[in-house]
């Protein structure tokens, strides 16, 4: 596990977006009874002296919006781990003023990177994660490529979080009432049946008002991370800004002759009226808006919000529009394969604050937190879901496993937060075990069916670059501007090989220079 310390340009990667570009726990959750003196340290229950609470500062999810003290799970963890905790909301502000937690959470290789080079984080001893989590340990291990991401000058610095199933994985929703009514019997399955249905969807009236005012599909072509119509782009088997390996060559997509191919499919489509015209400035929000409000016919949409009956935009879409009927299907087949952007194996990963490196004490309370917050199910119930039958039970009554719902008063995120609920989950530390105990059966086997997981990850698992702070950010935005320009018309379909120029000359052939060093030294086998 070699790899050589970052350049400080990187710091530049670290804004408070990219804290929050981690993956959420997707834990689906059960708590067991609790034992009356479970929370009791065994001197005090044999009436000897209780030690002094260990002092914790801990970083909250990085998805809530704030801090919210002294909460029932705060008190309940306290006392079962005999810990005093300052709850703390982690940005780079605070991080900058010197006010480091002792735990928190992180998500990306990048961040972790960032912070490592201003000395904020303690190196983490593989050794002592093996010896205090043992379960969690070899099931990180069948993955064990994802502690190259976070290992720099030959030590680890983060403990690396996988996800398996990923219910955020992206197929397609279509409005099937719109394929009946254009007289499309069969959802789409190839690139050219994708073709027909969306030309049908903007030529054919498919909400029979008489008026020409639907498109096919739209796409997000300013996301943070890439270029959107991921699914387009997977078809001719290629994703913008990602690294791939070709012949035993790292190779970034933005830049492969296949990017050229979609964009042409793409460019033809807006010159059709196939695309709407907004879909350089459309997000999944609005696009899922404009599914709801009949301007568009398909969307790429995570698997967990589309997939199943009661998932997310199915239901929003029946409360708003009853009379429709959508149909979820894989990415279409092109070319180059099918797929999306693919995630991989990679979720966040937990970091430890450089003090704690002096406080042998508090260290060894903080594996014990790990090691429960990774296996016992009471913690992590607990921490990530709240107390069954007040916050939580299971979906199907009687059930002892499965998957889990939200009770009355508590649906919202906002609700649960202000239990604590999630500001202390350490997100998917967990166990392969546990998740398959206490995982949704139905959502499984949805996300067997239409992820196209791992057609098209990232061949170095998102690791960051030495180079990624100079150019990376920049490199992304001149690749947005002239793919929106190049779909749309502005410029010619030609001038893709005047953009390639300049990536390179602009930093990305220093960074594929660097790609194909990290590549050799740590992925290729």
């Amino acid at each position: 596990m070699r790899r050589k310390t970052m350049a400080s340009a990187i710091t530049a990667l670290l804004v408070t977006a990219g804290l929050l570009a981690g993956c959420s726990s997707g834990s689906n959750t059960n708590n067991t009874e609790t034992d009356p003196n479970a929370s009791v340290s065994p001197s005090a229950a044999n009436g000897e002296q209780a030690a002094e609470p260990v002092e914790i500062t801990w970083g909250i999810h990085f998805q809530a919006a704030g801090v919210v003290e002294d909460t029932p799970v705060q008190k309940w963890l306290e006392d079962k781990f005999n810990v005093k905790i300052k709850p703390v909301k982690v940005t780079d502000a605070s991080i900058a003023s010197g006010d480091i937690p002792d735990i928190f959470m992180l998500g990306d290789p990048a961040n972790v990177a960032a912070y490592q080079n201003q000395g904020v984080l303690m190196s983490i001893d593989p050794g002592m994660l093996r010896e205090k989590m043992p379960e969690y340990y070899a099931d990180i291990e069948k993955n064990s490529k994802l502690f190259q991401t976070v290992t720099f000058d030959e030590e680890l610095w983060a403990i690396p979080m996988f996800i398996d199933l990923k219910p955020y994985d992206l197929a397609m929703l279509w409005r099937k009432d719109w394929l009946d009514n254009v007289g499309i019997t069969k959802v789409p399955e190839t690139l050219d049946e994708f073709e027909q249905a969306v030309y049908a969807f903007a030529q054919k009236d498919p909400d029979q008002n008489g008026q020409k005012d639907t498109y096919g599909l739209t796409g997000t072509a300013t996301s943070t991370w890439s270029s959107g119509f991921y699914s387009i782009f997977g078809a001719f088997g290629v994703e913008p800004t990602m690294w791939h390996e070709k012949n035993g060559e790292i190779v970034n997509g933005s830049v492969m002759p296949e990017t050229k191919e979609a964009l042409a499919k793409l460019r033809q489509w807006y010159a059709d009226g196939v695309i709407d015209p907004e879909f350089i400035t459309d997000t999944q929000d609005s696009y899922r808006k404009k599914l709801y409000n009949g301007r568009i016919g398909v969307i790429e949409e995570q698997i967990a919000k589309a997939a199943l009956p009661e998932s997310a935009t199915v239901t929003e879409m029946k409360s708003l529009n009853p009379e429709a009927e959508l149909a979820f299907a894989r990415n279409p087949q092109g070319p180059g394969g099918h797929g999306s952007w693919d995630w991989g194996v990679k979720s966040n990963f937990i970091v430890i604050g450089n003090k704690v490196k002096d406080q042998p004490e508090k260290l060894e309370k903080l594996f014990e937190i790990l090691q429960a917050q990774s296996s016992d199910e009471e913690t992590i119930n607990r921490t990530s879901l709240g107390e069954k039958g007040v916050h939580w039970d299971f979906a199907e009554s009687g059930a002892a496993s499965g998957a889990t719902k939200f009770l009355a008063g508590f649906e919202k995120q906002e609700e649960r937060d202000q239990q604590g609920i999630r500001l202390f989950s350490l997100g998917n530390i967990t166990t392969q075990a546990y998740r398959e105990k206490y995982s949704n059966p139905a959502l499984n086997e949805a996300i067997k069916t239409y992820s196209s997981a791992p057609n098209l990850t990232d061949a170095l698992l998102f690791s960051a670059l030495p180079s990624d702070g100079k150019y990376k950010a920049d490199l992304t935005s001149l690749m947005q501007k002239y793919f929106a320009q190049m779909i749309s018309g502005e410029i010619p379909l030609d001038d893709f090989d005047k953009f390639v120029t300049e990536w390179n000359s602009r930093g990305g052939e220093e960074l594929t220079k660097e790609a194909n060093e990290m590549y050799q030294a740590q992925f290729k086998n």
